[in-house]
C-alpha cells in the first residue's frame, strides 16, 4: 500500500509540473491559436536566470528578480516573433518558428552556462513525510502552487468576463474589437504571463532535479499532448489530462508483470498510446460532447 501511495505522490508532483506548462500552452493558444512549444526552453532559461542570481550573492530576492526579468523579456520576444504570423494566420509556420526559438534558447544556454548539470539545491533535498510517504520540499511547493494556479485559471477562464474575452479573441476578433478591447495588448500580457508560469515550473523542476539546457524538452512535449488530450478549448480537460497521462504510465511500469520488463524508457510510449486511445474516442478532448450533424 505504501508503494502504491508513493507512486501516487510522485505522479502528483510530475503531473503538476506538466500542468504548469499545459496551462501556459492553453493560455497562448486561447488568444492566438498558436502552440508555443518554446515555453519549455523558456522555463529552463528562466531557471538558469534564477540559478545565476542565486549564485551571484546567495540572495533569493535577487534570484527571483532576475528570473522575472528573464521571463518578461522572453515573453516579449515570443510575442513579437509570433504576432505577425498570427495576424497572417500562418499557424503552422508559427509552430515551426516557436520550435526554432526553443532550439536557439537551448543552444544559447549551453554556450553561456555549459551543458554540465547544475544544482540549485546542493546536497540532499529536504523532504517532508506523511506517514511512510515522502515528498521533497520542492515537490510540496509544486503541488501547492499548482493547485492554486489551476483553481484561479479555471475561475478566471470560465467564470469571469475576462475569461470570455480571452476565449473570444482568437475565435471572433471582430466582435471583440467592436467592444473596444485592445487585443494586441492582451496577447502581449498573456505571452508574458505564460512565460512567467513556465519559468516557475522550470525553477521548481530544477530544484527537484538537475538543471540542464534541454531540461524543458520532454516536459513541453508531454504538456503539448496533455493540451490536446484534454481539449485545447477546455481548461478542465487540460487539468485532468495532465495527471492522467502521467499517472497511468507510472502504474503500468511499476505494476506490470516482471516478464514484460517495462522500464522508465517506456513512459513516452505509453503516453502516446494513451493519447491515441483517448483522442480516438474523444477527438475534441476529454469533456467534449458528441453532436450529431443534421
Amino acid at each position: 500500500m505504501d508503494f502504491f501511495l508513493q507512486i501516487l505522490a510522485n505522479s502528483l508532483v510530475l503531473g503538476t509540473q506538466i500542468l504548469f506548462l499545459a496551462i501556459s500552452l492553453y493560455l497562448i493558444k486561447a488568444v492566438s491559436k498558436i502552440e508555443h512549444v518554446a515555453l519549455g526552453a523558456i522555463g529552463t532559461t528562466v531557471a538558469y536566470g534564477f540559478y545565476y542570481g542565486l549564485n551571484l550573492n546567495q540572495s533569493y530576492t535577487i534570484a527571483v528578480i532576475i528570473a522575472l526579468i528573464t521571463a518578461t523579456i522572453l515573453g516579449l520576444i515570443s510575442f513579437h516573433l509570433l504576432e505577425k504570423l498570427y495576424k497572417n494566420k500562418d499557424i503552422l509556420l508559427a509552430l515551426l518558428l516557436s520550435l526554432a526559438f526553443a532550439l536557439g534558447l537551448e543552444s544559447l544556454v549551453a554556450i553561456v552556462f555549459s551543458s554540465q548539470a547544475k544544482n540549485i539545491i546542493e546536497g540532499v533535498l529536504p523532504t517532508i513525510s506523511f506517514g511512510n510517504i515522502q515528498f521533497t520540499l520542492p515537490g510540496i511547493y509544486t503541488i501547492l502552487i499548482g493547485v492554486v494556479l489551476a483553481f484561479f485559471t479555471y475561475i478566471i477562464v470560465n467564470k469571469t468576463p475576462y475569461g470570455r474575452v480571452l476565449r473570444s479573441i482568437s475565435e471572433n476578433s471582430s466582435l471583440v474589437a467592436s467592444l473596444g478591447v485592445n487585443q494586441v495588448k492582451i496577447r502581449k500580457y498573456v505571452y508574458i504571463g505564460a512565460s512567467i508560469i513556465a519559468g516557475i515550473v522550470g525553477i521548481l523542476v530544477a530544484m527537484n532535479a538537475s538543471l540542464t539546457p534541454t531540461l524543458g524538452f520532454n516536459y513541453i512535449m508531454i504538456a503539448f499532448i496533455a493540451l490536446f488530450v484534454g481539449g485545447a478549448k477546455d481548461i478542465r480537460g487540460t487539468i485532468l489530462a495532465s495527471y492522467l497521462i502521467i499517472l497511468i504510465p507510472e502504474f503500468l511500469i511499476n505494476y506490470s508483470p516482471a516478464s514484460l520488463n517495462f522500464t522508465n524508457s517506456y513512459r513516452m510510449f505509453f503516453i502516446f498510446i494513451i493519447a491515441l486511445l483517448i483522442l480516438s474516442y474523444k477527438p475534441n478532448g476529454i469533456f467534449s460532447k458528441y453532436t450529431r450533424n443534421t
